[in-house]
């Protein structure tokens, strides 16, 4: 007993520390170079009422193929960064595509950078997939935390809802794939983190609407719909479970996974490997030349994930 009150003393320090010093912004992702380019029309926010009536936005990019795509956005930003990806497929009619906004995020209900429980945000995808009830295919993707997410969500009770996935740059906490500090992107309260994820051990959640993650978002970049940090809950809502490889082991066939040779966060070379011990059947394709956002507008890349839906289902 003395010993466990030790522990849970120490965890408690630990949550209740100092976060660490914010750097000077850096462009790690060249942000910059994108939040110059002209902006296009979006097709407007739609929303639907999540299970607890929040309202939670996302952006339908319809087509007359029978496959729907999911598609989640990274950290930090919101389903219209995608607009490029979607609207190819969708005019293709290779799939509709749905660009949700997450809870938290710009325009979606709740709070900014929070959720209400861990897990939620698999609750609020599998509401959405009610409310769109497609006659077809579904097929949920994501770039970066939003793969890790698609992930997450393979792993879980909803799986039977998706017929295959689609994971771009997937960023995976814990894993040999993730870059320190994902490449500088993340400023991680490692401090805090370990201690509520210890406390968490032993089911103790009263903590966990505090800030664990702040993003490294250059001024220049900054328009105002970007989310700065994240909660506790809503970080590992994002992600996979830990260990990530009870996720992974949990992917059908009907997956593709993409990264660039050259992505500033994660190491392309341990994620086919962490892949290939976890998910063998899996694809995993490395594209030399590009980067973390390269890989989204690349047209190569773009006619492989054509060729994949249509493939994978006719």
């Amino acid at each position: 007993m003395v010993l466990a009150a030790i522990a849970v003393g120490t965890a408690l320090v630990l949550v209740h520390s100092e976060p660490p010093p914010v750097p000077e912004p850096r462009d790690v992702f060249g942000l910059a170079g994108v939040a110059a380019l002209p902006r296009p029309t979006l097709p407007p926010l739609l929303h639907f009422n999540a299970r607890d009536g929040t309202k939670l936005g996302y952006r339908d990019y319809p087509a007359s193929s029978k496959r729907l795509l999911i598609f989640i956005h990274g950290s930090s930003y919101h389903g219209g960064g995608y607009h490029a990806q979607a609207h190819t497929l969708s005019i293709s009619d290779t799939a509709q595509v749905v660009l949700p906004n997450l809870r938290g995020h710009h325009e979606s209900g709740g709070r900014p950078g929070d959720v209400d429980y861990i897990g939620q945000l698999e609750d609020d995808l599998a509401d959405l997939i009610e409310t769109l009830n497609h006659q077809g295919p579904v097929f949920l993707g994501g770039h970066s935390s939003g793969a890790g997410l698609a992930l997450r969500f393979a792993g879980g009770s909803y799986a039977q809802l998706v017929d295959g996935y689609l994971l771009m740059a997937p960023a995976i906490p814990g894993s040999p794939a993730l870059r320190e500090a994902s490449g500088g992107w993340a400023i991680v309260h490692s401090k805090r983190l370990c201690g509520l994820l210890f406390l968490n051990a032993f089911g103790v959640h009263r903590f966990d609407g505090l800030p664990v993650i702040t993003f490294n978002i250059p001024p220049s970049a900054k328009d105002g719909t970007q989310t700065v940090s994240y909660s506790h809950r809503l970080n590992l809502s994002y992600h996979p479970r830990l260990p990530a490889k009870r996720d992974l082991a949990r992917l059908p066939s009907e997956t593709l996974v993409l990264v660039g040779g050259r992505d500033e966060a994660i190491d392309a070379d341990a994620l086919t490997e962490l892949f290939r011990r976890n998910a063998p059947e899996v694809e995993v394709e490395i594209v030399a030349p590009l980067n973390h956002f390269r890989i989204l507008v690349d047209a190569g890349v773009l006619a492989t994930v054509q060729r994949w839906l249509r493939t994978t289902a006719r």
